[in-house]
Protein backbone atom coordinates (compact mmCIF):
# COMPACT_ATOMS: atom_id res chain seq x y z
CA UNK A 1 0.00 0.00 0.00
CA UNK A 2 2.89 2.39 0.68
CA UNK A 3 3.51 2.97 -3.04
CA UNK A 4 -0.01 4.09 -3.82
CA UNK A 5 -1.63 5.74 -0.80
CA UNK A 6 -2.08 9.52 -0.73
CA UNK A 7 -3.84 11.07 2.27
CA UNK A 8 -5.22 14.61 2.13
CA UNK A 9 -6.16 16.43 5.33
CA UNK A 10 -8.53 19.39 5.11
CA UNK A 11 -8.46 21.74 8.11
CA UNK A 12 -4.97 20.53 8.95
CA UNK A 13 -4.07 23.36 11.34
CA UNK A 14 -7.14 22.93 13.53
CA UNK A 15 -7.50 20.88 16.68
CA UNK A 16 -8.71 17.66 15.04
CA UNK A 17 -6.96 18.06 11.70
CA UNK A 18 -3.57 18.73 13.26
CA UNK A 19 -3.93 15.69 15.53
CA UNK A 20 -4.52 13.45 12.52
CA UNK A 21 -1.80 15.10 10.42
CA UNK A 22 0.65 14.67 13.29
CA UNK A 23 -0.05 10.95 13.44
CA UNK A 24 0.18 10.55 9.66
CA UNK A 25 3.60 12.22 9.62
CA UNK A 26 4.72 10.26 12.68
CA UNK A 27 4.30 7.05 10.70
CA UNK A 28 1.20 5.68 12.40
CA UNK A 29 0.58 2.82 12.09
CA UNK A 30 4.08 1.34 12.16
CA UNK A 31 3.54 -0.17 8.70
CA UNK A 32 3.69 3.44 7.34
CA UNK A 33 0.94 2.89 4.76
CA UNK A 34 0.97 6.40 3.26
CA UNK A 35 3.56 7.40 0.69
CA UNK A 36 2.24 10.97 0.37
CA UNK A 37 0.40 13.35 2.70
CA UNK A 38 -1.10 16.71 1.72
CA UNK A 39 -2.28 19.25 4.28
CA UNK A 40 -4.86 21.82 3.19
CA UNK A 41 -5.00 25.03 5.24
CA UNK A 42 -7.45 27.90 5.12
CA UNK A 43 -4.62 30.45 5.06
CA UNK A 44 -0.86 30.13 4.48
CA UNK A 45 1.19 28.86 7.43
CA UNK A 46 4.86 27.95 7.31
CA UNK A 47 5.76 24.37 8.09
CA UNK A 48 7.89 25.31 11.15
CA UNK A 49 4.89 27.14 12.62
CA UNK A 50 2.83 23.95 12.38
CA UNK A 51 5.14 22.18 14.88
CA UNK A 52 5.04 18.93 12.90
CA UNK A 53 7.27 15.88 13.38
CA UNK A 54 10.19 15.18 11.08
CA UNK A 55 12.26 12.12 10.44
CA UNK A 56 13.69 9.84 7.75
CA UNK A 57 10.53 7.75 7.48
CA UNK A 58 8.14 10.66 7.07
CA UNK A 59 5.94 10.44 3.95
CA UNK A 60 6.33 12.94 1.13
CA UNK A 61 4.57 16.07 2.39
CA UNK A 62 2.92 19.09 0.79
CA UNK A 63 1.31 22.18 2.34
CA UNK A 64 -1.50 23.74 0.31
CA UNK A 65 -3.55 26.87 0.98
CA UNK A 66 -5.91 29.12 -0.94
CA UNK A 67 -8.56 26.52 -1.81
CA UNK A 68 -12.02 28.07 -1.51
CA UNK A 69 -14.28 25.52 0.18
CA UNK A 70 -16.89 28.06 1.20
CA UNK A 71 -18.05 29.41 -2.14
CA UNK A 72 -16.72 27.37 -5.08
CA UNK A 73 -19.06 24.85 -6.69
CA UNK A 74 -17.98 21.24 -7.26
CA UNK A 75 -16.49 21.84 -10.72
CA UNK A 76 -14.58 24.95 -9.65
CA UNK A 77 -13.35 23.25 -6.50
CA UNK A 78 -12.14 20.33 -8.59
CA UNK A 79 -10.24 22.79 -10.80
CA UNK A 80 -8.60 24.37 -7.74
CA UNK A 81 -7.58 20.97 -6.40
CA UNK A 82 -6.06 20.00 -9.75
CA UNK A 83 -4.09 23.23 -9.87
CA UNK A 84 -2.83 23.26 -6.28
CA UNK A 85 -2.52 19.64 -5.08
CA UNK A 86 0.34 17.57 -6.53
CA UNK A 87 -0.76 14.02 -7.43
CA UNK A 88 -4.40 14.92 -6.82
CA UNK A 89 -5.49 11.99 -8.98
CA UNK A 90 -3.63 9.67 -6.62
CA UNK A 91 -5.61 10.67 -3.50
CA UNK A 92 -6.85 7.53 -1.75
CA UNK A 93 -7.92 8.81 1.66
CA UNK A 94 -9.66 12.05 2.62
CA UNK A 95 -9.58 13.36 6.19
CA UNK A 96 -12.02 16.25 6.43
CA UNK A 97 -11.82 18.43 9.56
CA UNK A 98 -13.43 21.67 8.44
CA UNK A 99 -16.37 23.28 10.21
CA UNK A 100 -17.49 26.83 9.46
CA UNK A 101 -19.35 28.47 12.39
CA UNK A 102 -22.17 30.90 11.64
CA UNK A 103 -22.67 33.16 14.66
CA UNK A 104 -25.57 31.79 16.74
CA UNK A 105 -27.77 30.69 13.83
CA UNK A 106 -27.35 26.92 14.03
CA UNK A 107 -29.78 26.19 11.19
CA UNK A 108 -27.82 28.45 8.83
CA UNK A 109 -24.60 26.95 10.19
CA UNK A 110 -25.88 23.48 9.32
CA UNK A 111 -26.90 24.60 5.81
CA UNK A 112 -23.54 26.26 5.19
CA UNK A 113 -21.51 23.23 6.26
CA UNK A 114 -23.67 20.81 4.32
CA UNK A 115 -23.03 22.93 1.24
CA UNK A 116 -19.29 22.66 1.74
CA UNK A 117 -19.51 18.91 2.21
CA UNK A 118 -21.60 18.47 -0.95
CA UNK A 119 -19.19 20.54 -3.04
CA UNK A 120 -16.16 18.68 -1.74
CA UNK A 121 -17.75 15.26 -2.31
CA UNK A 122 -18.61 16.28 -5.88
CA UNK A 123 -15.09 17.56 -6.46
CA UNK A 124 -13.43 14.43 -5.10
CA UNK A 125 -15.55 12.30 -7.43
CA UNK A 126 -14.11 14.33 -10.31
CA UNK A 127 -10.43 14.44 -9.35
CA UNK A 128 -9.75 11.32 -7.24
CA UNK A 129 -10.63 8.09 -9.07
CA UNK A 130 -8.57 6.04 -6.61
CA UNK A 131 -10.41 7.30 -3.52
CA UNK A 132 -11.16 4.56 -0.99
CA UNK A 133 -12.13 6.30 2.24
CA UNK A 134 -13.56 9.64 3.42
CA UNK A 135 -13.27 10.24 7.17
CA UNK A 136 -14.85 13.21 8.94
CA UNK A 137 -15.77 14.00 12.58
CA UNK A 138 -19.18 14.09 14.12
CA UNK A 139 -19.47 14.80 17.82
CA UNK A 140 -21.54 14.53 20.97
CA UNK A 141 -23.72 17.34 19.63
CA UNK A 142 -25.13 14.63 17.38
CA UNK A 143 -26.34 12.80 20.50
CA UNK A 144 -28.40 15.80 21.63
CA UNK A 145 -26.17 17.22 24.37
CA UNK A 146 -27.14 20.77 23.38
CA UNK A 147 -30.60 20.00 24.72
CA UNK A 148 -30.63 20.75 28.48
CA UNK A 149 -30.13 17.50 30.38
CA UNK A 150 -29.38 15.59 27.17
CA UNK A 151 -31.64 13.21 25.27
CA UNK A 152 -30.34 9.70 25.89
CA UNK A 153 -29.26 7.73 28.94
CA UNK A 154 -25.53 6.91 28.71
CA UNK A 155 -23.45 5.15 27.68
CA UNK A 156 -24.15 6.84 24.36
CA UNK A 157 -24.14 4.37 21.48
CA UNK A 158 -23.77 5.19 17.81
CA UNK A 159 -27.27 3.95 16.90
CA UNK A 160 -28.76 6.73 19.05
CA UNK A 161 -27.54 9.37 16.59
CA UNK A 162 -30.32 8.42 14.19
CA UNK A 163 -33.00 9.17 16.81
CA UNK A 164 -32.39 12.78 17.80
CA UNK A 165 -35.49 15.03 17.73
CA UNK A 166 -36.34 16.35 14.25
CA UNK A 167 -36.27 20.03 15.22
CA UNK A 168 -32.88 19.58 16.82
CA UNK A 169 -31.58 17.66 13.79
CA UNK A 170 -32.08 20.80 11.67
CA UNK A 171 -29.28 22.42 13.67
CA UNK A 172 -26.80 19.51 13.44
CA UNK A 173 -24.85 18.87 10.24
CA UNK A 174 -23.75 15.29 10.92
CA UNK A 175 -26.97 13.44 9.93
CA UNK A 176 -27.00 15.37 6.66
CA UNK A 177 -23.30 14.67 6.07
CA UNK A 178 -24.11 10.97 6.22
CA UNK A 179 -26.82 11.35 3.58
CA UNK A 180 -24.63 13.50 1.32
CA UNK A 181 -21.70 11.07 1.44
CA UNK A 182 -23.87 7.96 1.11
CA UNK A 183 -25.31 9.36 -2.12
CA UNK A 184 -21.96 10.64 -3.40
CA UNK A 185 -20.27 7.27 -2.85
CA UNK A 186 -23.08 5.22 -4.38
CA UNK A 187 -21.74 2.80 -7.01
CA UNK A 188 -18.19 4.01 -6.37
CA UNK A 189 -15.15 2.40 -4.73
CA UNK A 190 -15.06 4.59 -1.65
CA UNK A 191 -17.01 4.85 1.58
CA UNK A 192 -17.26 7.23 4.51
CA UNK A 193 -16.67 6.93 8.25
CA UNK A 194 -17.89 9.38 10.89
CA UNK A 195 -15.57 9.42 13.88
CA UNK A 196 -17.32 10.83 16.92
CA UNK A 197 -15.52 12.56 19.83
CA UNK A 198 -16.91 14.37 22.84
CA UNK A 199 -14.28 16.63 24.44
CA UNK A 200 -11.11 16.68 22.32
CA UNK A 201 -8.01 17.31 24.41
CA UNK A 202 -5.06 18.30 22.28
CA UNK A 203 -2.76 20.83 20.67
CA UNK A 204 -3.25 23.02 17.63
CA UNK A 205 -0.62 25.44 16.37
CA UNK A 206 -3.18 28.13 15.56
CA UNK A 207 -4.59 28.11 19.09
CA UNK A 208 -8.12 26.99 18.28
CA UNK A 209 -10.78 29.16 19.92
CA UNK A 210 -12.79 26.00 20.63
CA UNK A 211 -10.07 24.07 22.48
CA UNK A 212 -10.93 23.45 26.12
CA UNK A 213 -7.36 22.29 26.77
CA UNK A 214 -5.99 25.61 25.49
CA UNK A 215 -8.66 27.59 27.33
CA UNK A 216 -7.84 26.04 30.68
CA UNK A 217 -4.08 26.02 29.95
CA UNK A 218 -4.01 29.78 29.42
CA UNK A 219 -6.21 30.36 32.46
CA UNK A 220 -4.13 28.19 34.77
CA UNK A 221 -0.84 29.43 33.36
CA UNK A 222 -1.78 33.04 34.05
CA UNK A 223 -3.31 32.16 37.44
CA UNK A 224 -0.11 30.43 38.53
CA UNK A 225 2.02 33.29 37.16
CA UNK A 226 0.07 35.90 39.12
CA UNK A 227 0.21 33.94 42.38
CA UNK A 228 3.80 32.76 42.11
CA UNK A 229 5.79 33.59 45.24
CA UNK A 230 2.81 35.17 47.03
CA UNK A 231 2.73 32.50 49.73
CA UNK A 232 4.52 29.38 50.83
CA UNK A 233 1.26 27.44 50.77
CA UNK A 234 -0.26 25.77 47.73
CA UNK A 235 -2.49 28.11 45.79
CA UNK A 236 -5.98 26.73 45.37
CA UNK A 237 -7.80 27.17 42.07
CA UNK A 238 -11.51 26.26 42.09
CA UNK A 239 -13.05 24.36 39.21
CA UNK A 240 -14.92 26.80 36.95
CA UNK A 241 -18.39 25.30 37.16
CA UNK A 242 -21.05 23.80 39.39
CA UNK A 243 -20.85 20.78 41.65
CA UNK A 244 -22.97 18.80 39.17
CA UNK A 245 -20.62 19.78 36.35
CA UNK A 246 -17.67 18.75 38.48
CA UNK A 247 -19.12 15.27 39.04
CA UNK A 248 -20.72 14.46 35.67
CA UNK A 249 -19.16 11.61 33.68
CA UNK A 250 -17.76 11.81 30.17
CA UNK A 251 -15.17 10.16 27.92
CA UNK A 252 -12.59 12.63 26.56
CA UNK A 253 -10.26 11.77 23.71
CA UNK A 254 -6.69 13.04 23.35
CA UNK A 255 -5.33 14.31 20.06
CA UNK A 256 -3.03 11.32 19.79
CA UNK A 257 -5.80 8.75 20.13
CA UNK A 258 -8.16 10.78 17.94
CA UNK A 259 -5.65 10.86 15.09
CA UNK A 260 -4.99 7.15 15.39
CA UNK A 261 -8.68 6.24 15.40
CA UNK A 262 -9.27 8.41 12.31
CA UNK A 263 -6.42 6.67 10.48
CA UNK A 264 -7.61 3.25 11.64
CA UNK A 265 -11.09 3.97 10.27
CA UNK A 266 -9.63 5.15 6.95
CA UNK A 267 -7.49 2.04 6.55
CA UNK A 268 -10.30 -0.38 7.40
CA UNK A 269 -13.28 0.59 5.24
CA UNK A 270 -14.44 -3.02 5.25
CA UNK A 271 -15.30 -2.77 8.97
CA UNK A 272 -15.57 1.00 9.49
CA UNK A 273 -17.20 2.14 6.26
CA UNK A 274 -20.68 3.64 6.47
CA UNK A 275 -20.51 3.78 10.27
CA UNK A 276 -20.34 6.23 13.13
CA UNK A 277 -17.51 5.28 15.49
CA UNK A 278 -17.14 6.74 18.98
CA UNK A 279 -13.71 8.05 19.98
CA UNK A 280 -12.39 7.90 23.55
CA UNK A 281 -9.12 7.50 25.43
CA UNK A 282 -10.37 4.93 27.90
CA UNK A 283 -13.40 2.69 28.36
CA UNK A 284 -13.84 3.96 31.92
CA UNK A 285 -15.55 7.38 32.02
CA UNK A 286 -14.13 10.19 34.12
CA UNK A 287 -15.35 13.42 35.68
CA UNK A 288 -13.75 16.81 36.16
CA UNK A 289 -13.32 15.86 39.82
CA UNK A 290 -10.95 13.11 38.63
CA UNK A 291 -8.99 15.35 36.28
CA UNK A 292 -9.02 18.93 37.62
CA UNK A 293 -6.62 18.35 40.57
CA UNK A 294 -4.12 16.60 38.28
CA UNK A 295 -4.47 19.24 35.57
CA UNK A 296 -3.95 22.10 38.02
CA UNK A 297 -0.97 20.34 39.62
CA UNK A 298 0.95 20.58 36.33
CA UNK A 299 0.93 24.35 36.86
CA UNK A 300 1.95 24.07 40.54
CA UNK A 301 -1.60 24.75 41.72
CA UNK A 302 -4.02 22.84 43.93
CA UNK A 303 -7.18 22.12 41.96
CA UNK A 304 -10.28 22.05 44.16
CA UNK A 305 -14.01 21.83 43.64
CA UNK A 306 -16.29 24.70 42.61
CA UNK A 307 -16.24 27.86 44.70
CA UNK A 308 -19.32 29.25 46.36
CA UNK A 309 -18.46 32.72 45.03
CA UNK A 310 -20.20 33.19 41.68
CA UNK A 311 -18.64 36.64 41.30
CA UNK A 312 -15.20 35.27 40.44
CA UNK A 313 -13.95 35.98 36.95
CA UNK A 314 -14.71 33.31 34.36
CA UNK A 315 -11.60 31.83 32.68
CA UNK A 316 -12.03 33.95 29.51
CA UNK A 317 -12.46 37.10 31.60
CA UNK A 318 -9.34 36.28 33.59
CA UNK A 319 -7.40 35.57 30.39
CA UNK A 320 -8.55 38.79 28.74
CA UNK A 321 -7.54 40.80 31.80
CA UNK A 322 -4.08 39.25 31.96
CA UNK A 323 -3.28 38.14 28.41
CA UNK A 324 -0.72 40.94 27.96
CA UNK A 325 1.52 39.14 30.47
CA UNK A 326 2.27 36.42 27.92
CA UNK A 327 4.11 38.92 25.73
CA UNK A 328 6.04 40.27 28.71
CA UNK A 329 7.46 36.96 29.86
CA UNK A 330 8.33 34.65 27.00
CA UNK A 331 5.03 33.36 25.60
CA UNK A 332 4.33 35.77 22.74
CA UNK A 333 1.91 33.53 20.87
CA UNK A 334 -0.33 33.51 23.94
CA UNK A 335 -1.43 37.04 23.03
CA UNK A 336 -3.20 35.91 19.84
CA UNK A 337 -3.87 32.20 20.36
CA UNK A 338 -7.15 31.22 21.92
CA UNK A 339 -8.89 34.45 20.96
CA UNK A 340 -12.27 33.70 19.41
CA UNK A 341 -16.00 33.33 19.64
CA UNK A 342 -15.73 29.95 21.34
CA UNK A 343 -14.46 31.29 24.66
CA UNK A 344 -17.86 32.04 26.16
CA UNK A 345 -19.04 28.54 25.32
CA UNK A 346 -15.91 27.06 26.88
CA UNK A 347 -16.49 29.18 29.98
CA UNK A 348 -19.89 27.62 30.43
CA UNK A 349 -18.85 23.96 30.10
CA UNK A 350 -18.67 23.38 33.85
CA UNK A 351 -22.10 24.91 34.44
CA UNK A 352 -23.85 23.58 31.35
CA UNK A 353 -22.70 19.96 31.03
CA UNK A 354 -24.06 18.81 34.36
CA UNK A 355 -25.29 15.39 33.21
CA UNK A 356 -23.51 12.11 32.42
CA UNK A 357 -22.74 11.83 28.70
CA UNK A 358 -20.07 9.12 28.44
CA UNK A 359 -19.71 7.11 25.24
CA UNK A 360 -19.96 3.39 24.67
CA UNK A 361 -16.64 1.88 23.50
CA UNK A 362 -18.20 -1.29 22.08
CA UNK A 363 -18.13 -0.44 18.38
CA UNK A 364 -14.64 1.07 18.56
CA UNK A 365 -13.29 -2.15 20.03
CA UNK A 366 -15.33 -4.31 17.65
CA UNK A 367 -13.75 -2.67 14.59
CA UNK A 368 -10.31 -3.48 15.94
CA UNK A 369 -9.01 -0.35 17.67
CA UNK A 370 -7.88 -1.49 21.12
CA UNK A 371 -5.41 1.17 22.32
CA UNK A 372 -6.26 2.96 25.58
CA UNK A 373 -4.52 5.55 27.75
CA UNK A 374 -5.01 7.47 30.98
CA UNK A 375 -7.17 10.50 29.98
CA UNK A 376 -5.10 12.94 32.05
CA UNK A 377 -2.06 12.26 29.85
CA UNK A 378 -3.78 13.95 26.92
CA UNK A 379 -4.05 17.15 28.93
CA UNK A 380 -0.45 17.06 30.09
CA UNK A 381 0.84 16.31 26.58
CA UNK A 382 -1.13 19.29 25.23
CA UNK A 383 0.22 21.57 27.97
CA UNK A 384 3.79 20.58 27.09
CA UNK A 385 3.19 21.40 23.43
CA UNK A 386 1.55 24.74 24.26
CA UNK A 387 4.55 25.67 26.37
CA UNK A 388 7.06 24.60 23.71
CA UNK A 389 5.14 26.64 21.12
CA UNK A 390 5.23 29.79 23.28
CA UNK A 391 1.46 29.85 23.83
CA UNK A 392 1.60 29.54 27.66
CA UNK A 393 4.24 30.00 30.37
Amino acid sequence: MATESHAIVFGAAGLLGWATLNQLLSGYPSSSPFSRVTAVLNRPVSEPDLCLPSGPNRPSFELVSGINLLEADGDDLAKQLKEKVPDVEGITHVFYFVFAPFNDDHIQECTQNCGIMQRLADAMNIVAPKLRSFVYPGGSRGYGIYIPGGVFHPPLEESMADSIPADYAKTVAYPWFRKILTEASKDRNWTWSEVCPDAVVGFSPNGSGYSLALHWAQYLSLYAYNHRGSTNEEIEVPFPGSEAGYRSLYTPVSGEILGRIAIHAALHPESCGGKIINMLDNDTPVSASDLWPRIAAWFGLKGVGPAADDDALKPSEYIDKNRHLFAQDGAPKGVTCGVGIGNKQLDSVGWWLTFDRHFSPKRLRTVGFTEQRDPVNGWLDAFERFREAGIIF
